[in-house]
């Protein structure tokens, strides 16, 4: 049994096995065309949590569909997402036991995991869900105690678009 977050609220977060809006091709333009522009990066903190992160202000806001277990936001042209997820360890789970519930949970999803890395207190795991990128950062801080997830999910064909971002995303990425 996985402790770290349910496998329907994490669908739901992600949307992985939900439904999933597909825009045509040409209305990818106003997003792709921003790579031209500097992005203007502000700073998020979760109020309930203190996870905080800096994302793009003119690509994503804040979903209504946020809940007390995780934060949403959703890309101006409703073909991204990411959200933030921060919870008491009270299980005292390991980085790895945390690893070895997301691999399971993306596994259960047909997943290709493509990226793993593993530290004392974070891991990523990277790939792709159907014709989706994924990146995941999960951190333990407070000693342990804080368990802190950042995921973004993206269309494959926006990948030179959001490579950047997410690397600063996930640089910026602070669990409590």
């Amino acid at each position: 049994m996985s402790l770290f977050v349910s496998r329907q609220t994490l669908a739901m977060a992600i949307g992985v096995g939900t439904s999933t809006l597909i825009m045509p091709a040409q209305s990818l333009g106003q997003t792709v065309g921003q790579t031209e522009q500097v992005l203007e990066y502000t700073r998020y903190v979760d109020a309930k949590s203190g996870i905080a992160i800096t994302y793009p202000k003119a690509i994503f806001t804040k979903s209504g569909e946020s809940t007390g277990q995780f934060t949403k936001f959703v890309s101006s042209n409703g073909l991204a997402t990411f959200f933030l997820i921060g919870m008491p360890n009270h299980y005292n789970q390991s980085i790895y036991d945390l690893s070895a519930a997301a691999e399971e949970s993306f596994a259960e999803e047909d997943a290709q995991i493509t990226y793993r890395r593993t530290k004392q207190d974070w891991f990523v795991l990277s790939g792709f869900v159907a014709d989706h990128i994924f990146y995941r950062k999960t951190v333990l801080s407070d000693g342990g105690q804080i368990i802190g997830t950042f995921q973004i999910n993206f269309p494959k064909d926006q990948k030179p678009f959001y490579y950047n971002i997410v690397e600063r995303m996930s640089w910026s990425f602070k669990p409590q």
